[in-house]
């Protein structure tokens, strides 16, 4: 199994810069990878490991001159992983799914997007043709559809608040923010909250991409969410880094009504 000592480390970015003449193509332009170091399994998928059992992925995508990060997560248990969020790409999806058989293991035995847009689902047919399904909340898949990107399969039943999908992973939708349909996932053994793009990173300067928020409703359903969960010991946003506090950064940014320049509102 690879480690993250076998890599060198990937410096963080902090600020947005357009990628340079001769620059590693793959490594983000804006915000950061998810920790410092990861893995890097291919030029633009890195991982590495959060909790027994958990894994943080980060994928990179090339979007109007800059190179975006976005996080997803792997959980394992007795030879199945569940898989969180695809990467942009069905390239990202075969890679990780390659890497979770080879080092891991394990087979994916579900993947679940947390909400419509393509870091979330970019790689749902590229599952789909390996056998694999992809699910989510129903509101996500008629998005998906009608904006004509891979489309996982609905989940019947879940309409609000909290969703049990398997024995260590817990779906919850609080309400609109990033999105009409953005979700979170909860896992209770090591007390992670996966927030998607809902959360914004420490390091974010803005809101990100606001084309399809809710603004007036964001800050009262992250509040929703709270109090569901109010202590996780780790908080992993969509985009960027772990470190910090995201929650309260996410709350900061929807009180300042900080949208971006319009340069940079694609993530």
């Amino acid at each position: 199994m690879s480690c993250a000592c076998c890599v060198a480390p990937v410096a963080a970015r902090f600020v947005a810069s357009a990628v340079a003449a001769g620059a590693d193509p793959g490594v983000p332009t804006i915000l950061e990878l998810g920790l410092n170091p990861m893995t890097r399994i291919a030029p633009t998928v890195w991982v590495a490991q959060i909790a027994p059992h958990v894994w943080l992925h980060t994928t990179t995508h090339p979007i109007g001159g800059f190179v975006y990060p976005a996080n997803g997560l792997i959980l394992t248990r007795e030879g199945d992983a569940l898989l969180i969020d695809t990467g942009w790409t069905p390239e990202q999806a075969r890679v990780l799914a390659g890497w979770i058989a080879s080092d891991l293991k394990a087979r994916i035995s579900l993947a679940v997007a947390t909400h419509y847009h393509s870091d979330r689902t970019g790689g749902v047919d590229a599952l789909k043709a390996l056998g694999v399904r992809s699910v989510a909340h129903p509101l996500t898949c008629r998005l998906a559809r009608e904006h004509g990107l891979p489309t996982p399969e609905p989940l019947i039943g879940f309409v609000e608040g909290a969703f049990p999908l398997a024995e260590n992973c817990e779906l919850f939708y609080g309400g609109a923010g990033h999105t009409r349909d953005n979700i979170v996932v909860f896992v209770p053994d090591a007390q992670i909250l996966y927030g998607g793009c809902f959360l914004k990173s420490a390091t974010s300067a803005d809101l990100g991409n606001v084309a399809d928020a809710v603004m007036g409703d964001w800050a009262a359903s992250v509040e929703t969410m709270r109090t569901r969960y109010p202590t996780p010991k780790i908080v992993a946003p969509g985009h960027g880094a772990l470190a910090g506090d995201s929650i309260a950064r996410t709350l900061a940014l929807l009180a300042k009504g900080k949208a971006p320049p319009a340069a940079s509102s694609q993530r």
